[in-house]
C-alpha cells in the first residue's frame, strides 16, 4: 500500500503544478480581479473623434502591476502620457492613436483586449450619438470621481482670460482635459481660446451629457457670425454644406492652422476633400492635363463663394463677366471670338438646352486634357462640329 499511496501523492502533487501551470499561460499572471481596472473608454465601443486619437485611463491598485502594466497597439508598446498616485492606487492615462475603422489594444499583464471603432467627423450631420456601443465620457455625469483630484480645477491659464468676460463664465476644467484642441493652432475660435466653452456648449441642468446648444452648428454659429450682407440664407445658390447648416465640415470650431479656422488650405485642399474629381487639378504633376492657371494660384475661392451666391455653381457672377474680369481684352466683346461673327454668349446652349450659352459652353473652367481649356480637340472640327453639324 505504501507504493499506491506514493503514486497517489505524486499524482496529487502534478495536477496542482498543472492547474498551475494553465493558470499562468492563460492570465499571464494570478492577478486577483479588479486590481487593473479600464476607468476610460468601455472595453468594446465606438468612438466619434474629430482628431485621430482618444484616451485611456487604467487604475491600477498594487506597485507591482504597475511596473508590469503595459498597452499594446499591433504588437507596438504605446508609453502612457502620465501616471499619477491618488492614495493606495495609480493612476495610469495614455493616449492612443486611432486608426478609421476597428481598433485592437491589449492591456498586459491581464491580457486584456480592448476594442474602439473609430468613426471620425467633421459635421454633427451624421454622427449617432445615441446608438448602441457608442461612448461619450460626459453622457452621465461630468466627470468620474476618480478624475476629479487631477482635472476639477479652476486655475486659468495665463494667456486665456477676458476679464471681465461679457460672454459668460471661463471653463477651465474643460481644459484640463481638452487642452489639445488648443495646442499648436495657428488660429483660434475667439470663445475656445477664451476658454468660453459654455458659449457653444451646454449641460442639462441635472448633469450629464454635454453637447451643442443646437442639433444644426449653423443656428449656433449665426448667434455670433451674422450671415454676410445678412442675406446669405436669401441667396439663390447655396453651397450644400451652408444649406444644410453644417459649418464645421469646413471650418473647425475650436481651431486650425489654416485662416478662418479650415481644416486645410483654402486654395483648393479643402475643395477636393470632397470634390475628388478635381484633387488631379490640384497637385503639382497633374498628368499632362491643361489647368486654369487660376486654380494653382489663388485657388477655387477667387471664382467660387464658398457659402452662397446669386448665380449658378456659386460664381461671385455670370460667367463671362468673372471670365473678362482676368482676361480683360474680352471686355465689351458680344462677337468675334474664336473667329469674326461667332458669338460669345447667348440664350441658350446647342449642348445643353438648359443652360445659357457662355464661355463655359466651348471651354471647361478647371482643366482639360486639350489645348486652350477647351472641350474638345480643336482639329478636325471636334469642338465646333458639336454644334455646326
Amino acid at each position: 500500500m505504501g507504493i499506491y499511496t506514493r503514486l497517489l501523492r505524486c499524482s496529487l502533487m502534478f495536477g496542482v503544478f498543472f492547474l498551475f501551470l494553465l493558470l499562468f499561460l492563460f492570465t499571464g499572471s494570478v492577478l486577483q480581479a479588479g486590481e487593473i481596472t479600464l476607468l476610460t473608454p468601455n472595453e468594446d465601443c465606438i468612438v466619434y473623434n474629430r482628431s485621430p486619437f482618444t484616451h485611456l485611463v487604467i487604475k491600477v491598485s498594487d506597485e507591482g502591476d504597475l511596473k508590469r502594466l503595459k498597452l499594446l497597439a499591433k504588437e507596438k508598446e504605446i508609453g502612457p502620457l502620465t501616471t499619477r498616485r491618488q492614495k493606495d492606487s495609480f493612476f495610469v492615462h495614455y493616449r492612443v492613436p486611432l486608426d478609421k475603422g476597428k481598433n485592437i489594444f491589449t492591456l498586459l499583464p491581464v491580457k486584456k483586449k480592448i476594442s474602439i471603432e473609430s468613426r471620425p467627423y467633421r459635421a454633427l450631420l451624421d454622427p449617432k450619438f445615441d446608438q448602441t456601443g457608442v461612448y461619450l465620457y460626459h453622457r452621465q455625469q461630468t466627470m468620474m470621481k476618480e478624475c476629479r483630484p487631477c482635472h476639477d480645477v479652476d486655475t486659468m491659464p495665463a494667456d486665456s482670460a477676458v476679464t471681465p468676460s461679457p460672454y459668460g463664465k471661463a471653463a477651465p476644467a474643460c481644459y484640463s482635459c481638452h487642452k489639445s484642441l488648443l495646442e499648436n493652432r495657428k488660429w483660434l475660435h475667439g470663445p475656445a481660446e477664451h476658454l468660453l466653452c459654455e458659449s457653444c456648449h451646454t449641460q442639462k441642468k441635472e448633469g450629464g451629457r454635454i453637447a451643442v446648444k443646437s442639433g444644426m452648428d449653423s443656428f449656433l454659429c449665426y448667434g455670433c457670425h451674422q450671415p454676410k450682407d445678412k442675406a446669405l440664407g436669401d441667396k439663390v445658390y447655396s453651397h450644400p454644406f451652408m444649406a444644410f447648416g453644417t459649418c464645421s465640415v469646413c471650418h473647425d470650431p475650436h481651431g486650425s492652422n489654416y485662416p478662418l479656422q479650415l481644416w486645410a488650405d483654402s486654395k483648393a485642399e479643402i475643395c477636393v476633400g470632397c470634390h475628388v474629381d478635381k484633387e488631379v487639378l490640384v497637385q503639382k504633376d497633374s498628368g499632362g492635363l491643361f489647368v486654369h492657371g487660376i486654380i494653382k494660384g489663388g485657388g477655387c475661392v477667387v471664382c467660387h463663394d464658398a457659402h452662397a451666391s446669386g448665380s449658378p455653381f456659386i460664381l461671385y457672377d455670370t460667367t463671362n463677366k468673372l471670365c473678362v474680369s482676368c482676361h480683360i481684352g474680352y471686355i465689351g466683346m458680344t462677337k468675334g471670338h474664336p473667329v469674326g461673327g461667332h458669338p460669345l454668349a447667348g440664350p441658350s446652349n446647342p449642348l445643353d438646352p438648359d443652360r445659357a450659352f457662355d464661355c463655359a459652353s466651348c471651354h471647361n473652367a478647371h482643366g482639360s486634357k486639350y489645348k486652350f481649356l477647351l472641350v474638345g480637340d480643336i482639329l478636325g472640327g471636334h469642338v465646333c462640329l458639336q454644334c455646326h453639324n
